[in-house]
């Protein structure tokens, strides 16, 4: 009996060895995903949570890059969860439900002329299916693309497709997706004499979709993200001008201090701005060795210093590049629809003018 006693001992400290010894590779596996909110009663600073995990005590960033994390207030809880798409929270269907017959949404390509750029601008739509059917206005998401690339980059991301599945099972509501090619003013970081990337933006691409398709023209229904510079730009437009959108997004977004004067930088904006009349939802991500690391970081923590809810995401693995936004592209979907509703009908009516 004491003999069997002394073989389960040496089999429980064995097992607890393995275990141990297999632990340091746990972080690896679940990024960081911290959402800042509330506040804490002592020094009123937001309280962190980390929903997908806990943060690791060391990863690897950026030569340079700091590697704090903010850390995890007291009585938080660390909850392991698989890294999916989140799923949306179905919507009843209204008495007047349509009963959509078509699969596939479509991408159409169009252009308008701009003054501002001096030349005609072309831009991508994609449109859920029955977009001109239902008779319903769909929220938007300008989707802002990346140095060196053009309006196809988001096409090349596959967009469409995870549109398509996202609809069909009730994980991504009907919204329409705009991709403009910036062009040589996307490439700019100033805004000289107003002939700048937000005014192409803000005062000819919106008022033209809005004006030939049946969109949801006021902030409840419109979202602005961008990836790399593209997230730079949609981060300095949703900031200095929050009354137009509810809500931005920057996948690996690229920040600096001295590439923008103070009143166009993110950087600057985000300790600055005043969202409590309209606030925004904001969502931040990249891979853990981006290069672009360094300021994403600063910028989650001047939001957070500033009281400022907000999403950010750091994934383990992968690099500023096609690869890794193709690998997260649902979870950005999912983000900017993720107030409007899965059934066409419960949007507002095209016979009527945009709800405020």
């Amino acid at each position: 009996m004491i003999a069997n006693k002394r073989l389960l001992f040496l089999f429980a400290c064995l097992t607890f060895a393995l275990l141990a010894a297999c632990e340091p590779l746990a972080p690896e596996q679940t990024p960081r995903y911290i959402v800042v909110t509330g506040e804490t009663p002592d020094t009123g600073a937001p309280t962190p949570t980390f929903l997908l995990g806990s943060a690791p005590e060391s990863s690897p960033v950026a030569p340079g890059a700091e590697t704090s994390v903010p850390a995890v207030a007291a009585g938080t809880v660390n909850t392991p969860v698989p890294s999916e798409t989140p799923t949306l929270p179905p919507v009843t269907p209204t008495e007047a439900s349509f009963a959509c017959a078509e699969t596939a949404g479509r991408v159409i390509e169009a252009s308008f002329f701009s003054a501002v750029a001096g030349t005609d601008v072309s831009y991508r739509m994609y449109q859920p299916p029955c977009f001109y059917d239902t008779l319903q206005r769909y929220p938007y998401v300008i989707l802002l693309h990346g140095t060196g690339y053009d309006d196809a980059m988001w096409i090349d991301l596959n967009v469409p497709e995870i549109m398509d599945r996202g609809i069909a099972d009730g994980t991504l509501p009907p919204m329409v997706l705009v991709m403009p090619d910036g062009g040589f003013l996307s490439e700019l970081n100033d805004q000289p004499d107003g002939n700048s990337y937000e005014s192409l933006i803000l005062d000819e691409l919106m008022p033209a979709v809005e004006a030939d398709f049946c969109l949801w023209g006021s902030r409840q229904g419109r979202a602005i993200g961008g990836i790399s510079r593209g997230g730079f730009w949609a981060f300095s437009i949703a900031l200095r001008h929050p009354d137009l959108f509810g809500a931005v997004g920057g996948h690996s977004p690229h920040f600096e201090d001295d590439n923008a004067l103070p009143e166009n930088n993110p950087l600057s904006l985000a300790g600055r701005v005043n969202l409590d009349a309209y606030p925004l939802r904001i969502y931040l991500d990249h891979a853990a060795e981006d290069y672009v690391s360094t300021n994403v970081i600063r910028m989650s923590e001047i939001l957070r210093a500033g009281g400022v809810e907000h999403e950010y995401l750091i994934n383990p693995t992968g690099n500023h590049d096609m690869d890794y936004w193709g690998a997260h592209v649902a979870e950005y979907l999912s983000f900017y629809g993720e107030p409007w509703p899965n059934d066409a009908m419960a949007l507002p009516s095209c016979l009527e003018p945009s709800p405020e």
